[in-house]
C-alpha cells in the first residue's frame, strides 16, 4: 500500500495527532477487554459448580426430611452439609413476608393476607447473588377465612 508523501509540517503534525489518538483508543479498548475478560473469568469460576450444587440440594432436602423425624446423627450430617453449602456461597431464600416472584415460585394460593407467604413447600437457594433454585411457597390470595 502506497502512501502519499507529506508536503508540510502542518500535515505531518496532523497525521501524528491522528495516529496518537488512534493508539490511545486502541490501548483503552485493550484495557477494557482485559477487565472484561478478568470479570468474565471470575464469573465462570464462581458459577462453575452451580449445576453440581443444584443437584446436591435435592440430597439436602432428603436429609432434612429424614432429620425432621428425630434422628440426631442425620441432624449432624445435615449441619455439616449446610456448613459446606454456606462456605460455597449458597444461602437460603428468605421466605418470611411478601411473595417475591424473582426468588420464589407460587405453588398454590390459599385464604390469607394477599401476597403474604403462608407456608414453604420447598426452600429456595441463592448462589453468590444468583437464584440457584427458587423457593416453592403457598401464597395468600386476599380472602380471609372468617369461619369462627
Amino acid at each position: 500500500m502506497k502512501t502519499k508523501p507529506v508536503k508540510s509540517s502542518k500535515e505531518l503534525t496532523s497525521k501524528i495527532l491522528h495516529l496518537e489518538s488512534a493508539l490511545a483508543r486502541a490501548l483503552a479498548d485493550y484495557a477494557n477487554l482485559e477487565k472484561r475478560f478478568a470479570r468474565d473469568s471470575a464469573s465462570i469460576v464462581q458459577f462453575a459448580n452451580a449445576n453440581l450444587l443444584a443437584k446436591l440440594l435435592e440430597v439436602r432436602d432428603h436429609l432434612g426430611l429424614a432429620a425432621s423425624h428425630g434422628d440426631q446423627s442425620l441432624e449432624l450430617i445435615l449441619s455439616a452439609f449446610d456448613k459446606i453449602l454456606t462456605e460455597e456461597g449458597v444461602t437460603v431464600v428468605k421466605t418470611d413476608g411478601v411473595f417475591d416472584p424473582n426468588l420464589m415460585e407460587c405453588h398454590e394460593t390459599a385464604p390469607g393476607v394477599k401476597d403474604q407467604i403462608l407456608s414453604v413447600i420447598r426452600p429456595g437457594y441463592i448462589l453468590n447473588g444468583r437464584v440457584l433454585r427458587p423457593a416453592r411457597v403457598v401464597v395468600g390470595n386476599g380472602q380471609i377465612n372468617s369461619s369462627n
